[in-house]
């Protein structure tokens, strides 16, 4: 997803008053504290970043009243300082109170408007408590790491970190579920945890981001945040699609068998992790996207190795060299490798018609396709379901 649909991540509350306005115009008025002398912003969203639509310098009342024209719904930041700023989301005809005080922009700030609004400062209080018990339990963690603490302890954690994690995934769910024709669930969508990791997760939780798209396209079709949205809805469509059917090997289909030497001059055979979860996985020593992938695929095989997952890696690579350096530099070492060093000509690679890496295939314990290319915490998620 691009930049312009990620950016808007931020935290932000709203209501209506009446008034006379002009033509697809809105205000947003109010009064922020201790402000004397400084310089408040309106600012839209764009794919380029904000751009000002309006400002006013504050005097000792801290009133102001600023103003913008939108025919639909956008998101605009309302900002006293490059580094403190609220997000707002607002539409024609919408009159916004606003109040806050200057020492404490972000946390202090109270905003009343339309349910649209509402409905943000719902999503968004919600992931501040989400991110408050993140927090605590991360410095818990900390303290007790730094006390070596045993297995139990660590595991008493994770089970509270992962409980509070799918209790902000089920919330944000039953949001969108009730809520797909308000643009505040594109800030559903674009939630995250942690940094990096999102609170719906792709390609399980795509179907949220198809219900959005669906209903805010027919609303607002000349926006270029639901555009930004429907592109990247389009493009996962095409790439699923591609996806499982790549080599021939539809979802739950069986795979043929990989025998090849490892780095010892070992023969292994794919099929000799029968009754395993698998993730057949083509790479190689040159290949940089792989060597990046390299490490969520050591954390992962170290999570669920015991409860019966395994990796066999096929190396593209046409120097042994540079496969064994691979391997020892990026931690592989504890599940199987194999190569017959041919490069793209490899047998296993023409086998499954690979044209790009990496390239996976998540295996059943009877050797049948679950999934295809899952990177980052895709995977991860896949697995958790499967052994949680």
């Amino acid at each position: 997803m691009n930049k312009l649909f990620f950016i808007i991540i931020g935290l932000v509350l709203f209501a209506a008053c009446g008034g006379k306005l002009g033509d697809n115009e809105f205000l947003v008025k109010g009064v922020i504290e201790n402000s004397a002398d400084k310089t408040l912003f309106l600012s839209e969203f764009t794919a380029t970043g904000p751009v000002t639509v309006d400002s006013v310098v504050l005097d000792k009342s801290g009133e102001f009243k600023l103003t913008g024209k939108t025919s639909y719904p956008k998101f605009y930041m309302l900002r006293i300082s490059p580094n403190e700023y609220v997000t707002l989301l607002l539409d024609s005809a919408a009159i916004i109170t606003f109040n806050a005080d200057a020492k404490d922009f972000v946390n202090s700030y109270k905003v009343e408007g339309s349910k649209d609004m509402d409905l943000v400062t719902l999503l968004s209080n919600r992931l501040a408590a989400t991110h408050a018990s993140i927090d605590s339990l991360g410095q818990i963690y900390q303290s007790y790491e730094e006390m070596n603490m045993s297995d139990s302890v660590k595991a008493v954690i994770d089970a509270e970190f992962n409980e509070v994690v799918e209790a902000q995934r089920a919330f944000s769910k039953k949001f969108v579920d009730e809520n797909a024709a308000s643009m505040a669930s594109m800030l559903a969508l674009s939630q995250q945890l942690v940094p990096n990791v999102s609170v719906f997760v792709i390609p399980d939780e795509f179907s949220y981001f198809e219900k959005v798209d669906s209903a805010l396209n027919k609303l607002y079709p000349q926006s270029e945040d639901v555009k930004s949205l429907h592109d990247f809805v389009m493009k996962m469509k095409q790439q699923t699609m591609a996806e499982e059917t790549m080599g021939g090997f539809g979802i739950g289909e069986q795979v043929p068998d990989i025998s090849l030497t490892n780095p010892d001059g070992k023969t292994i055979s794919l099929y000799s992790l029968r009754g395993k979860y698998v993730l057949l996985d083509f790479w190689a020593g040159w290949c940089t996207p792989c060597r990046k992938e390299n490490p969520n695929l050591v954390a992962n095989f170290k999570k669920y190795q015991k409860k019966g997952f395994d990796i066999f890696q096929v190396s593209l690579d046409k120097e042994k060299e540079q496969w064994v350096q691979a391997i020892e530099k990026d931690g592989l070492s504890d599940w199987k490798h194999v190569s017959d060093l041919q490069f793209w000509q490899s047998a296993p690679a023409k086998l499954y018609n690979i044209t790009s890496i990496p390239a996976s295939f998540l295996l059943d314990p009877e050797g049948k396709v679950i999934a295809v290319n899952l990177r980052g915490e895709a995977l991860g998620a896949k697995l958790e379901e499967i052994f949680m």
